[in-house]
């Protein structure tokens, strides 16, 4: 355009906003383009949504049985695979409108759909999520410890406190690197662990098809919800993950689906070899009897429960740090940020025993389905209509950017299927904040 010729694009042929570009000789005509990975992204994907989560899944879905939680695992995963969705197009968009092809945050994506007042929803509900589970996961560990060392000196509450000190420790000394390094580890353990949990669960005497099928209670499955919402958590990698595969829609759109797609088939597989173990009139906590079958199967509940809950803490806690330090304007190398983001939560796990089901329902009913529930169909409705008036450029005629395929809405259904989308979240919030309140005042 510079000199002073039309701009044409074939926006039929676009199929991403950038290319990313090596020059590792030295000579720009040696450039190759460096396309970002697949399957990287979906391992990302899939990574951040396995985590601590799921360890609530069999506890939580016991009551409605085996059939109706599947149902509401797979109603789950349709509804917030359909919310990253919204993100992924949100963040398209937004790339183009901010001319930033390294990613923009979800605060950009909801100032700019949003306005101010969207930003202040996301920014309590984005802080209230990591709290919330941070506070789990803490006591989560004192727990295990003193599972596997009932003499732990100091009992649960000393273990929750090394355990948070040691790991705080090394996300404010490590750099990234070493952090995504242990967390790779991590995650490994998390799978080395599953593989041959379920085998003991399927091969275990104390399973069987009957005790998997003996409950469906469908009345009880509206109530394991946010449980399953809070195992579901991922979109804060959506705009990550747009950003490596340099802007690809379809490409991003896989990572999203195939992402959650398995660690969806993870939890149904979780949830049967545990409930499967467990007879219909078994009282106490389901996981907990799986662990007595034997005393192997008893290390790999606890070694996987370890992982899952490590390789979460890592991410929230690194992630609520650097959101502390960038609202209080200093460097994550600052100590206060990591105070204020990783002191609060040992407190609250040490003063609330047997805090870990309450803080991820807690989570999923006010943090979860508010921020990737709630916000992310209104954020597509906006930017639909805000994209809608700005197809016509200053000169009358359409702008080559903003009628390019790859911009058009990610998720089908129109405007109806947003609405549903967030008539379902915001119903769910309602009724959970409704409970609440009459827990509080003694009428429920």
């Amino acid at each position: 355009q510079g000199s002073g010729r039309p701009w044409r694009v074939k926006v039929d042929q676009v199929t991403r906003l950038w290319s990313t570009l090596s020059d590792p000789v030295g000579d720009a005509r040696a450039l190759t383009h460096v396309p970002g990975s697949l399957a990287a992204s979906v391992a990302l994907v899939a990574g951040t949504t396995l985590g601590a989560g799921m360890l609530a899944l069999p506890l939580v879905l016991r009551d409605a049985g085996f059939v109706p939680s599947t149902v509401a695992v797979l109603a789950c995963w349709a509804f917030f695979a359909a919310t990253g969705l919204c993100v992924l197009e949100v963040n398209l968009g937004t790339m183009c409108t901010l001319g930033r092809g390294g990613g923009v945050s979800v605060n950009a994506m909801t100032e700019r759909t949003l306005g101010k007042g969207g930003v202040s929803v996301a920014t309590a509900s984005y802080a209230f999520i990591h709290y919330a589970l941070l506070v789990a996961y803490v006591q989560k560990v004192g727990e295990l410890a003193t599972e596997v060392w009932p003499q732990f000196p100091g009992g649960p509450d000393a273990a929750s406190i090394a355990y948070a000190a040691a790991m705080s420790a090394f996300l404010y000394l490590a750099p990234p690197p070493g952090i995504e390094k242990l967390n790779a580890v991590l995650f490994l353990g998390v799978l080395g662990t599953f593989a041959p949990l379920l085998l003991a669960a399927a091969t275990s005497e104390t399973t069987s098809v009957d005790n998997l099928l003996a409950t469906a209670d469908w009345s009880k499955t509206p109530a394991t919800i946010p449980v399953i919402a809070v195992a579901f958590v991922y979109h804060q990698v959506v705009p990550v993950v747009a950003a490596s595969l340099e802007g690809d829609r379809k490409r991003a759109t896989t990572a999203v689906l195939a992402g959650t797609a398995i660690p969806a088939l993870m939890f149904i597989l979780w949830d049967a070899a545990v409930l499967g173990s467990v007879t219909a009139d078994a009282t106490g906590d389901p996981i907990a009897a799986l662990q007595a079958a034997s005393p192997w199967t008893a290390g790999l509940v606890r070694a996987f429960e370890f992982f899952a809950v490590s390789t979460s803490f890592l991410g929230f806690g690194w992630g609520l740090a650097d959101f502390v330090a960038d609202g209080m304007k200093v460097s994550q190398t600052d100590p206060r940020p990591w105070a204020v983001a990783l002191v609060p939560p040992v407190v609250f796990a040490l003063t609330n025993p047997d805090v870990f089901l309450a803080a991820l329902d807690s989570a999923g009913a006010f943090g979860v389905l508010v921020v990737f529930g709630i916000l992310p169909p209104a954020m597509a409705y906006r930017h639909r209509a805000m994209r809608a008036a700005c197809r016509i450029g200053p000169d009358g005629r359409e702008d080559p950017v903003g009628c390019l395929p790859l911009l058009d809405p990610v998720l089908p259904g129109g405007t109806l299927v947003l609405a549903a989308m967030f008539a379902f979240a915001a119903y769910e919030v309602g009724s959970e904040t409704l409970g609440l309140g009459q827990t509080f005042l003694g009428t429920g």
